[in-house]
């Protein structure tokens, strides 16, 4: 590990009110790939996530489905969210429920330190409340619907959620208090930025400066809401389930007091909080980006270092409906595909400031490309029928090479023609281009780009392959095999390295078949010429192809 460097990634926590859907799992997968990019630089890294387990939501849902007690309630569903990050790899360090005492206690701390500090008064309120939401809109966003039969119903324009009228007395934030300071936060460009991407982060602050901020209501009468975590001090009351959610983020951490130990070198929670990234979808990033830094500042509490915002997924171009029955159920997709393939679709076809389109025929296409171009490319070059033979190649023949140079050096006297000489030229150049901008994209969750890259390097070695065909028998210049082997199968060890945090199975197959051991395989070693310890029994016939055509498995 690296002892200087923390990392803290997280998911939104999930309303455990119906099962999870593809948008909880791309949630969850852009977080697991972070953290496991992290991993890969050896950084000390968390990863959190959880169920957000309180609010009327859930205790109406509660009551539909005949539980008098919302916990056992929610005791059914949070499991399948578990189930789900269980299939999909995605690796957790720490799953919060709010309902935890951890929780609950950190939520009343921070109450009283707003309250204390000023930022928390009691009057009445009134006005139009959203269940689905858990929050209230003004007059200017409700419209009122009617049907044929003359039923009239009013929704919000934000979200098109049904809303009622209420006037009751609750608990105030003072969010007014803090729209400057939002708006200089919001402000922050480029690497400095709080939010991203640049699209999310101008929208917002162009409302913030249009727009005059209302103080918030962050309690909800007992009578009415009796599922929540009761006020400090006043039992007739239960915090806004907001209020209550995004304190999550420090509860997955440990104890809120220990956010004010500031001068301590030894606070590693505040070492993590300080490099937290949040990762949310775009109807609530004003709780996360407006409500959320406001209740830090208001505690005197440092704020995390980012929030992520992406977009939402639609199925053959539609919105997901039950009613329209395009729903569709991640945990259904493995057992056909294999997890891998879906989590290197999913992200190969997503982009984070755009709706993206799930097609069912993307997996299917994805799992034959890997088959017909990665796998069959390391087939080729490992194969225990051909008179290749890795380990001489990346031992002896070419066990002193350790950079591009080197190995240039030698390709000249065994290049045949100009056009393997540009090819190899083409290879290092895309390799070199994609090693200076694969951190840069790892950091700005750009992954689809990043696999783009990883596919242009693919066909370059298959073509490279293919051009030089060191299986012919007119070729027998064993030293000239070898350093075609050795270049294709050198860069695929470095693509198969890197890919671990989006494929982490099926990239360390690949890695198992050419026998890169375990100690090999962290971003340092992802170099080219810096490993000559691989390849001793990658020619044995034993030993299987790392995708096969025919599914016979799904672990991948």
């Amino acid at each position: 590990m690296c002892p200087s460097i923390y990392r803290h990634i997280t998911t939104p926590i999930f309303y455990p009110n119906a099962s999870p859907h593809l948008g909880h799992l791309y949630s969850s997968l852009l977080a697991d790939v972070q953290h496991r990019w992290n991993q890969l630089q050896l950084y000390n890294s968390k990863f959190t996530t959880g169920t957000d387990e309180h609010g009327l939501k859930i205790q109406q849902a509660a009551i539909r489905n005949g539980y008098a007690d919302p916990l056992k309630f929610v005791d059914t569903l949070t499991p399948k969210f578990k189930s789900l990050d269980a299939q999909y790899d995605i690796n957790y360090t720490n799953f919060i429920r709010t309902t935890d005492i951890k929780h609950i206690k950190n939520v009343k701390k921070l109450w009283e330190k707003c309250f204390q500090n000023g930022h928390i008064y009691k009057d009445i309120h009134q006005g139009w409340y959203s269940v689905s939401d858990e929050t209230f809109y003004p007059e200017s966003k409700i419209i009122k619907l009617e049907n044929d039969d003359k039923e009239v119903k009013y929704v919000n324009t934000e979200t098109n959620n049904e809303v009622t009228y209420h006037k009751e007395t609750n608990y105030f934030f003072k969010l007014s208090d803090f729209q400057n300071q939002l708006i200089d936060l919001h402000s922050r460009k480029g690497l400095n930025a709080w939010i991203f991407p640049e699209s999310k982060r101008l929208s917002l602050l162009n409302e913030l400066k249009s727009t005059n901020l209302s103080d918030l209501s962050i309690s909800r009468p007992s009578e009415r809401l009796s599922w929540a975590i009761s006020v400090p001090n006043d039992s007739t009351q239960s915090i806004y389930v907001w209020f209550d959610a995004l304190t999550n983020y420090i509860s997955s951490l440990g104890p809120l007091e220990n956010l004010y130990n500031s001068d301590n070198n030894n606070n590693t929670m505040l070492k993590y909080w300080s490099q937290t990234t949040h990762i949310i979808g775009k109807d609530i990033m004003k709780f996360h980006c407006w409500y959320w830094p406001s209740f830090l500042l208001s505690a005197g509490l440092p704020l995390p270092k980012r929030v992520i915002i992406h977009d939402h997924w639609l199925s053959q171009g539609v919105k997901m409906s039950k009613s329209l029955g395009n729903v569709i159920d991640p945990m259904e997709l493995p057992l056909q595909y294999g997890k891998d393939i879906i989590r290197w679709s999913i992200l190969e076809n997503s982009q984070l400031n755009h709706d993206n389109n799930f097609k069912n025929e993307d997996l299917s296409k994805c799992r034959n490309i890997f088959i017909s171009k990665w796998g069959n490319l390391i087939n080729r070059c490992c194969n225990a029928k051909s008179k290749f033979d890795l380990s001489r190649a990346v031992n002896k023949t070419y066990g002193n090479i350790s950079s591009k140079d080197d190995f240039l050096n030698i390709w000249q006297e065994q290049s045949l023609s100009l056009v393997e000489n540009e090819q190899v030229d083409s290879i290092f150049n895309q390799l070199e281009s994609f090693q200076q901008t694969y951190s840069v994209k790892m950091e700005t969750f750009q992954y689809n780009h990043i696999i783009k890259d990883i596919w242009k390097l693919i066909d370059q070695l298959n073509l490279f392959i293919q051009t030089t065909k060191p299986w012919n028998k007119t070729n027998t210049n064993q030293r000239r095999q070898d350093a075609i082997i050795f270049l294709t199968m050198d860069i695929s060890r470095i693509l198969s390295i890197l890919t671990q945090p989006i494929i982490p199975q099926l990239s360390n197959k690949f890695l198992d078949r050419i026998d890169v051991c375990p100690e090999r395989r962290s971003f340092r070693d992802a170099k080219f010429g810096t490993d000559h310890t691989y390849g001793a029994n990658a020619n044995d016939p034993s030993k299987n192809v790392p995708i096969e055509r025919k599914v016979a498995s799904y672990e991948y």
